[in-house]
């Protein structure tokens, strides 16, 4: 998968909220969260049953923002 980025009006305070607003707006319903531990997060592929690692950070600023994948299983 892609880096996926996007920005916001209102900054995040950290990478942890760039992650739950990922998970929370901006993730794909073909996935569901497996495991959620801060800026790191497991999804799996409802349809293909593959786990992707998620990182979360930030783009340059408080208010863009990036998540990277990798692949679990």
């Amino acid at each position: 998968m892609e880096t996926y980025k996007w920005h916001t009006i209102e900054p995040h305070n950290n990478n942890e909220e760039t992650m739950n607003d990922y998970l929370e707006n901006h993730l794909s319903d073909d996935f569901e969260v497996i495991f959620e531990d801060g800026t790191y997060a497991e999804i799996k592929n409802k349809n293909t049953g593959a786990i992707w690692g998620v990182n979360a950070s930030g783009d340059g600023d408080f208010t863009h923002h990036k998540v990277e994948f990798e692949i679990v299983h």
